[in-house]
């Protein structure tokens, strides 16, 4: 181990970087001369740069890392993920001189590596899978740009081309996928669904288009423009509003079409045909809705001003292009709406409508298969609206660019390719990739010379004015963005660079031992007073001169990433799964962090305490903080306990007899390194005492197996329902039965993924003692559901036999959103009455529907209750169940759990899933608590195993495992 000098250390004043006129990144780009390479540690022109620095301060570069350090560094930085015992071991036995420049090469040609550097990406676009704000509503097809930002990293595709498809993919290739897709770039904004004001929202979304587009591809915080004259950097207010105009004719698309003109055509031609066969039935269906529709449409236009309103009523053809911006703005609200409608219709109107849907239903082998869809951008119309300054009305700004790089006004072209739009992106997307830019070159090889060294060489990555910081290394800067152009605008060409240097490859301390320390006690390690009394005399001075390292003369210590960690520990585990998922799955499913769905409201816990970013607006660096909570998390929570003890089974499956054989690989597989014999004997240690410590049995106790979350906008605890594992077998059996009659069903549910075919996600089935199949069941249907997919219903069995009857409320239980959902079943009076409340939007009332039970259907005795799946299993809920209550009679609104929570005299369940007094507990007086029938425990499940695994846990809890050296 090594001791931390105790030395007085100096502020960074005294290295000063090279001083630079007012604005020098407004300076045209030129390569300036390599500095004469001294010494064997130059292995490239970056060393040059870096060590003509240091030898002006007296400075030397450290030492070279070990092969070990160096292997996992790299994988960490161009994969995201450790490298394994197999890939550490190979590399560190491979004689040839050239191992690592192949080690590189190998790791940027693997999809990995564009997995990983594409989530530094959308943190720049602040991209997330929802729209922000209190609903914060699903943005289903976002997933698209996510996976366009992986493909053209892992293609290589030149940054000037990347830029180009984001900013004007449909003016510049409208025939191009995934050019229309990268234009999501334009849409990551946040969304505020019920924003009546419609024209101070169209505002609000313009500015951060704006915003965004500066800071991402320029550097300039071109925000302080847009009120008044920059303060410091010289940027007017009139260069705000010119930059804005490129952005006027915007019209968000939530769903286009991403395919071949082919494949467009094919499926134009299959729907064609489908209209004309079922013209008739639709007809029905649309004289039955459109009366409902029509006065839910009148009742929402109203909530609008009355000037909006105008622009909605007004003919599309007689619209300017900015009312027509306005109109569909707000009518965004109306559609929202329509899916959450439920038809005040008539009981023989509801009969007659479910009828002609399976009519409909019929013809369903007719239907194309869905194209694929994307949220993307496109002009009005080949007329921009004005743009004006705020203040002055009179005055319409043209288009133009910084004037401080080019004055005069934009030059704008007519797009033969796309008649309809106004070209003027597709003009800011060319000037930001001019060669001769100043900017855009100097900011993208910072950001990737940040990523690699903890800072960029401007610190500030999105701020290169006067408040943000000079270069330190000016003349490296440019020559690297002259690179960078030269070499096609290549991201790998530069990653090769940076990595390949020495100075990348410096170790982080002269002496190469590793303090393991706590999370939140880490300090950089630094050499002792020994043998080598220059170096640590070095470092020392060092320390003085340049204590934050920003002239790079040794390595830095850096903490993993959120995603990084969760994805360190899939690896390890054996859990995480290969490739893509397509849309963004929920953070339990076991791939990559990259392709797990972000909520921006509903932070995923592990995440969010590593510091991932909210996503509301562009993140171009990440804090890296070090918290008790963060500790407390690693070192209680259950997902890191389950881990610790996967990774245990792992290893105890291939070394069950020699404890020494299972230390080295846990410190193999946890660390990426072979244990020293004092920690050998201090691992053999902590195993004999903590084997005399542990209990087998309370380790597979139901309370420390059963899985709980919490369901956002609520206290306490749910119960966690997965489609394989997550608490299976739920059962409630009846010890005092439920006697038939009239009864309502309650609970608190949040639901992860529908049904892919027509079948259900079950909340709670309802079982007698004869029939295996429930008499009842509260459920959401699924996609492919001939009735209204995605919605509340009840499935009540026959009196005779037969398929279950399905009575449909219509009420549609969106996904990733906490609901309170209630059905009152009264089978005198041949109605249920359903409830269902989105508790994320407050705005939206109860939604309540009354829906008449088809005649002949089951009324019996129930002797069993099952959560979250029917008693076979079947039909099995994904997501989370909570506070589920069941009461006699039919209960009004104002005793829903919504106004009155708890139970009472007519409360015949109540499973709140709380860990005190227990998980299983049915509060009312009947107490039929849940049976839980865990799985049997595994044979391995000894004192020895449990010891490992804790053992495991605590390598976890370690810094070495957390930091990056």
């Amino acid at each position: 181990m090594v001791a931390v000098l105790a030395s007085t250390v100096t502020s960074l004043s005294a290295v000063t970087p090279t001083p630079t006129p007012p604005w020098w990144t407004s300076r045209s780009i030129q390569k300036p001369p390599v500095p004469k390479p001294q010494g064997t540690e130059c292995r490239n022109e970056i060393d040059a740069f870096i060590q003509a620095t240091l030898r002006s301060h007296q400075l030397s570069p450290s030492r070279e890392a070990n092969r070990g350090t160096l292997i996992r560094r790299l994988y960490f930085d161009l994969w995201g993920l450790p490298p394994t015992p197999e890939a550490v071991r190979a590399f560190e036995q491979d004689p040839a001189p050239d191992a690592y420049e192949r080690l590189v090469n190998d790791l940027l040609n693997s999809p990995h590596y564009g997995e990983h550097w594409a989530r530094h990406w959308l943190d720049l676009v602040r991209y997330a899978d929802s729209d922000g704000y209190r609903i914060d509503d699903f943005r289903p097809n976002a997933w698209r740009y996510r996976d366009y930002v992986i493909r053209s990293l892992n293609q290589d595709k030149p940054y000037n081309r990347f830029v180009q498809e984001q900013l004007a993919g449909d003016e510049l290739w409208p025939e191009d996928t995934d050019a229309l897709i990268a234009t999501g770039f334009l849409r990551h904004g946040i969304y505020e669904y019920n924003n009546r004001d419609a024209v101070a929202q169209w505002s609000t979304l313009l500015n951060d288009i704006t915003d965004t587009t500066a800071e991402v591809f320029l550097g300039v915080g071109l925000q302080c423009a847009r009120c008044h004259d920059h303060k410091f950097d010289p940027l007017p207010q009139s260069d705000y509003y010119r930059f804005q105009a490129f952005f006027s004719a915007l019209l968000p698309q939530e769903d286009t079409p991403v395919a071949t003109p082919a494949e467009r055509a094919a499926y134009v031609a299959r729907l064609d045909l489908w209209m004309e066969k079922t013209e008739s039935i639709r007809s029905q269906i649309r004289e039955i809705e459109s009366p409902p529709r029509q006065s839910a449409s009148d009742d929402l236009r109203s909530k609008f001003p009355p000037e909006t309103q105008a622009l909605m009523r007004k003919p599309v053809d007689q619209r300017t292009p900015y009312e027509h911006q306005i109109a569909e703005l707000a009518y965004r609200q109306i559609t929202y709406a329509y899916e959450r409608l439920t038809p005040r219709l008539r009981p023989e109107e509801k009969e007659k409508l479910t009828a002609l849907r399976k009519q409909l239903a019929e013809y369903d082998s007719l239907l194309p298969s869905p194209l694929p869809m994307a949220m993307t951008a496109k002009d009005v119309g080949p007329t921009p609206p004005p743009t004006r300054i705020p203040r002055h009305p009179d005055t319409v700004i043209d288009p133009g660019f910084l004037s401080v790089i080019a004055p005069g006004p934009a030059q704008v072209n007519p797009l033969p390719q796309s008649p309809r739009s106004t070209g003027r992106r597709a003009a800011l997307a060319n000037w930001i990739t001019r060669p001769d830019h100043p900017l855009t070159p100097r900011v993208m090889v910072n950001r990737v010379w940040q990523y690699h060294f903890g800072k960029g060489l401007v610190a500030t990555s999105s701020d290169f004015g006067k408040l943000g910081e000079p270069p330190t290394h000016p003349e490296l800067l440019d020559w690297l963005a002259a690179e960078f152009v030269s070499r096609g605008w290549s991201l790998k060409h530069l990653h090769r660079l940076m990595v390949t240097s020495h100075t990348y490859r410096q170790a982080t301390a002269p002496s190469e031992e590793v303090v393991v320390e706590s999370a939140s006690s880490r300090t950089t390690p630094a050499p002792t007073k020994g043998p080598d009394q220059a170096e640590a005399d070095r470092w020392q001075h060092g320390q003085t001169v340049d204590p934050e390292n920003r002239l790079l003369w040794h390595g830095q210590a850096r903490r993993l990433s959120a995603e990084q960690l969760r994805d360190a520990l899939l690896l390890a585990s054996g859990e995480l799964k290969p490739g893509s998922p397509g849309p963004s799955v929920d953070a339990s499913k076991a791939y990559r962090s990259i392709y797990g769905k972000v909520l921006r409201n509903t932070r995923d816990p592990l995440q969010d305490t590593f510091d991932a970013p909210q996503n509301f607006t562009s993140t171009c660096s990440r804090d890296a903080t070090t918290t008790p909570i963060q500790s407390l998390l690693l070192l209680n929570s259950a997902f890191m306990q389950e881990k610790a003890r996967t990774i245990a089974a792992r290893i105890d499956g291939r070394f069950p007899n020699q404890a020494s054989d299972r230390i080295r690989a846990a410190y193999q597989t946890l660390l990426g390194r072979a244990p020293t014999p004092s920690e050998i004997r201090e691992a053999e240690e902590f195993l004999e005492s903590q084997e005399r410590l542990v209990d087998p049995e309370l380790a597979v106790s139901a309370a420390a197996s059963f899985a709980s979350a919490k369901i956002p906008y609520r206290d306490g605890r749910a119960a966690v329902i997965q489609l394989k594992g997550g608490n299976d077998n739920l059962d409630a059996p009846l010890t005092r039965p439920y006697p038939a009659g009239s009864k309502t069903i309650e609970g608190f549910v949040l639901l992860r993924s529908y049904a892919e075919d027509a079948s259900s996600r079950t909340i709670l089935a309802g079982h007698d003692a004869i029939s295996a199949s429930p008499v009842w069941a509260l459920a959401v249907t699924g996609k492919k559901f001939r009735g209204k997919p995605q919605s509340l219903v009840m499935e009540i069995a026959s009196a005779n036999s037969g398929e279950p009857s399905i009575v449909a409320s219509e009420l549609v239980i969106r996904l990733d959103r906490p609901y309170f959902v209630a059905a009152a079943l009264d089978p005198v009076g041949g109605m249920v009455t359903f409830h269902a409340k989105d508790l994320s939007n407050e705005d939206e009332p109860l939604a309540t529907t009354q829906v008449t039970v088809p005649s002949g259907l089951s009324d019996r005795t129930l002797t069993a209750l099952t959560f979250g799946a029917s008693r076979n299993g079947l039909q099995r809920w994904d997501g989370l169940i909570d506070d589920v209550r069941i009461t006699r009679g039919l209960i009004g609104v104002e005793e829903l759990q919504l106004r009155r929570p708890g139970t009472g005299k007519d409360t015949l369940g109540f499973w709140a899933f709380e860990p005190k007094p227990s998980y299983f507990k049915d509060r009312s007086a009947l107490a039929n608590d849940i049976e839980w029938r865990t799985a049997p425990p595994s044979t391995r499940l000894t004192a020895q195993f449990l010891a490992f695994g804790d053992f495991c846990h605590a390598l976890l809890n370690s810094s070495e495992f957390l930091y990056v050296e």
